[in-house]
């Protein structure tokens, strides 16, 4: 199945290229299922991962991804699906309180995801400097509320002995991003 999901996943993303970094958008999706992957997370966890924009960002339904990969999967991708009618920070603000209040396998999904962005922003700070977030509908200042969010939040109600290894890498790149690369502190 993960084969399937990958293959549907590049179609779905064809022509679409990642804002920073200009390279093929299929690469972040394979990135965050990759991360899930690596922590131990199961299939549908993973395939979830492939597939995680595909509904806000291509044709493909919820319908689709439930018909041919399951409810599990389908939930999951739902679980971290942004309604575009509402604004940035209605948006936002609800995927922090969705990493708050998820299961462990929703949050795992969302930090995976940010992890793969905001490794982009590490890049592209490397080369561009602040100059970065210029790439966003929304600045620095609110990257940062949204990435401290998610943050501060990632780890609520789990049991300290099943959170995954990259939320600490997340934690501790949002910390550089937004703390000591900002403010010169390398």
């Amino acid at each position: 199945m993960y084969e399937k999901a990958r293959k549907m996943m590049i179609e779905a993303h064809k022509g679409q290229v990642r804002k920073i970094t200009g390279e093929p958008y299929f690469s972040h999706p394979l990135n965050v299922a990759r991360i899930l992957r690596r922590a131990g997370f199961s299939e549908d966890v993973v395939i979830a991962g492939l597939l995680h924009d595909a509904v806000e960002d291509t044709s493909m339904t919820d319908q689709d991804i439930r018909q041919i990969f399951g409810d599990v999967v389908a939930d999951l991708v739902a679980s971290h699906t942004e309604n575009k009618a509402l604004s940035w920070e209605e948006r936002k603000a609800h995927t922090i309180e969705q990493v708050r209040t998820g299961t462990l396998e929703e949050k795992a999904l969302i930090v995976a995801d940010k992890l793969d962005n905001l490794s982009s922003v590490k890049y592209a700070l490397s080369s561009e400097g602040k100059s970065v977030w210029n790439y966003f509908n929304r600045g620095y200042n609110q990257q940062k509320w949204y990435n401290e969010g998610i943050k501060n939040n990632m780890e609520y109600g789990l049991n300290p002995a099943e959170i995954p290894p990259f939320f600490e890498e997340y934690a501790h790149l949002v910390k550089w991003i937004f703390k000591r690369w900002f403010f010169g502190v390398k």
